[in-house]
């Protein structure tokens, strides 16, 4: 069989025999292609629930859970998102459908809870119970930032000492996080 293959190849002229190398290489390289593009359609950065290391939805920024600013949606069908802060997951929260998560992340009934870390502490708690204290001097890990705080007199004497305004979860506006995260 090697020998027909060697036979074909001789009489065939300079330029076939480029045409012939070529047509792997070019199958090869347009399947590298749409291989790599294939899920740029999506922004899905569900990961599993106990996962310790995710993507922020909203800037592609590795987060780990433990890190300080770290917030989280847990969903009920056993998968989170990572944000790397409060911001961002506000701003998702909001509005997923801007940030093309999977369908069900769209539906504010799948979400199970929502959870920040406490500045002071660092300790994670629900997001909806959280005092957030907004514009204030603090930066978050990519700026301009909203800080959560767990009880409401630390949120109070934050904001003496690096100003600010109270916020709570439900009173979030997208605008408000649009001026932050310009």
């Amino acid at each position: 069989m090697d020998r027909v293959r060697r036979k074909k190849e001789k009489g065939k002229s300079k330029k076939e025999k480029a045409k012939s190398a070529f047509a792997p290489a070019f199958c090869l390289f347009a399947f590298t292609i749409l291989l790599l593009t294939s899920s740029c359609g999506r922004n899905d950065r569900s990961i599993p629930a106990s996962a310790a290391m995710g993507s922020c939805p909203v800037c592609r920024m590795k987060v780990r859970a433990s890190d300080d600013w770290t917030a989280e949606i847990y969903y009920k069908d056993g998968t989170k998102v990572m944000f790397e802060s409060p911001v961002h997951m506000l701003a998702f929260n909001l509005a997923p459908e801007e940030f093309q998560p999977n369908a069900a992340h769209n539906d504010p009934a799948n979400i199970d809870r929502i959870m920040v870390k406490d500045y002071q502490t660092k300790q994670p708690f629900d997001a909806r119970q959280a005092t957030l204290v907004f514009e204030s001097k603090v930066e978050g890990p990519m700026g301009p930032d909203v800080v959560a705080f767990s009880k409401r007199e630390d949120a109070e004497s934050f904001i003496v000492a690096n100003g600010g305004n109270l916020l709570f979860f439900g009173g979030v506006m997208k605008h408000m996080l649009r001026d932050l995260r310009k």
